[in-house]
This record gives structure tokens, sequence and C-alpha cells, in this order.
């Protein structure tokens, strides 16, 4: 079962834990900005992504707005991970929290 977690929850996992980060948007919002670090993941780089992930390191499901992330973190949780986050409202309250999100034109 996956969790729910909160966007400064999120960070920390990330600093600390070293979460990995998978942002499901379409390739063109993920340029557009993007968490630092996080890998976008499609149906085209789903299994390369399953067969290269560390699946015992925490990984948060980021999306638009929270809602798809929650059915994303389901099924990775299916996959094997074992410590799956769902970010609540998605990479845009991320924005809101964190301005300096990565973009590709920086």
């Amino acid at each position: 079962m996956f969790k729910r977690i909160a966007i400064v929850e999120a960070n920390r996992l990330q600093q600390e834990a070293e979460a990995q980060v998978v942002d499901i948007r379409d390739p063109q919002s993920y340029a557009l900005g993007h968490i630092e670090g996080s890998i976008r993941v499609d149906n085209q780089s789903l299994p390369t992504f399953l067969d290269s992930a560390d699946k015992n390191k925490p990984l948060v499901v980021v999306c638009y707005h929270g809602n798809s992330s929650q059915q994303a973190a389901e099924f990775f949780n299916q996959q094997g991970f074992h410590d799956v986050y769902s970010m609540d409202g998605g990479f845009e309250a991320w924005k809101l929290q964190y301005p300096y999100a990565e973009s590709d034109s920086n």
C-alpha cells in the first residue's frame, strides 16, 4: 500500500533518504519545470525504469495535482517497490512551495 505525503515531507525524503522521484506528467510540462533529480516516466520508459530502479529506496510519485500519482503509486507498489508515496498537491503545489523548480531551459 502506498502512502500520501505532504510536499515538505517529500522534499525531506529526497534530501535525507535519497528517495527516487518519478514524474508522470507529459514531456512538455516536465520540460517547463520539474523537481530537481526527478525522472520522467511514461509508458515507453517504464520498463527501463522498473529494471534499473532500486526498489528498496523510497519512491515519490508526482503528477500535476496529486490525483493521478495515487494510481501510479499503487502500480509501483504492486511492482515490488517497498516504500511508495503519492505527493499531495502534485507539482503545481510543489512549485508554489519551492518556486525555483528546475527546468530544461536553465
